[in-house]
């Protein structure tokens, strides 16, 4: 499929304030399953100096610093990105991470960020534990197993704005938006020692919706298919219809626009507005 997104924000501040540092995330990651043929970015006010690059996780950053105050920061990006994966399983997986817990001791070092815990919980260990015994502990079987129970069994709502919530609060309320449901599915897997991170793009979803969002998944890696990614908010694996901006460990990570400002007694406000097309 090819993408056409364009994705406006814009900060407005009561008062002129100085900006901190920021890290911007709107460039896709170009890797195997899709491939960036356009991008770009227009700032205002224009930054004082930009630094892009690499983040230790492979995600597109871009840093950007200001000397003179300002009372607003528009940032309006536009992108063509190509998803090249069409089967989401043409893969084989080696022997050992055919049965959970996979083994990890040849790529523990890289794979340990992804294991760990997010809010280690026993009622989440549990629930783990309890689809992996009823598929047997086969892979594949429990990511299906996981990814459909999600769907059908939580209610999904959206919230603009605000961290993921625990994966124990998400599990014990039966609720939450794509982010604290792919929160959820990261801690399960982790629970059963599947490496899983957190992703962060757009999606196909409903081409004709007044409003389009950011949305959220898990992906988890499998070694002998890399990394796969899995959407709780529809019960499907992955394959051509998402575009990934950043994947990482933590959810923290991959949010758009990270920074500070400072100002006395200042409030600031958010609008932003998505546009996908596809072809």
């Amino acid at each position: 499929m090819r993408f056409t997104i364009r994705h406006h924000t814009h900060y407005r501040y009561s008062h002129p304030v100085q900006l901190g540092p920021q890290q911007l995330r709107f460039h896709p990651r170009d890797d195997g399953a899709q491939r960036v043929s356009g991008h770009q970015m227009r700032i205002n006010p224009t930054p004082t100096g930009c630094n892009n690059h690499i983040d230790i996780e492979g995600n597109r950053v871009t840093q950007i610093w200001f000397e003179q105050e300002t009372d607003q920061l528009e940032i309006d990006v536009t992108m063509e990105v190509e998803t090249l994966r069409h089967n989401a399983f043409d893969f084989l997986l080696v022997p050992e991470a055919a049965v959970l817990p996979i083994d990890h001791e040849h790529d523990l070092t890289c794979a340990r960020a992804y294991l760990e815990r997010i809010e280690p919980d026993d009622a989440v260990t549990a629930f783990a534990a309890e689809f992996s015994l009823t598929v047997k502990r086969d892979t594949l079987s429990f990511l299906d197993r996981l990814n459909r129970q999600l769907f059908a069994e939580f209610t999904q709502t959206h919230r603009d704005t605000g961290a993921p919530q625990s994966p124990a609060f998400t599990l014990q309320s039966r609720r939450g938006a794509c982010r604290d449901l792919a929160v959820l599915f990261v801690d399960c897997c982790r629970a059963e020692g599947i490496a899983a991170r957190f992703a962060s793009g757009y999606q196909k979803g409903h081409l004709q919706s007044e409003r389009r969002h950011l949305h959220a998944w898990p992906e988890v890696y499998l070694p002998g298919a890399g990394w796969r990614g899995f959407d709780p908010t529809h019960g499907e694996a992955v394959a051509d219809t998402h575009v990934t901006i950043a994947a990482a460990a933590h959810a923290r990570d991959t949010m758009p626009v990270t920074g500070a400002f400072s100002g006395e007694g200042v409030s600031s406000t958010l609008d932003y507005k998505v546009e996908i097309q596809v072809s």
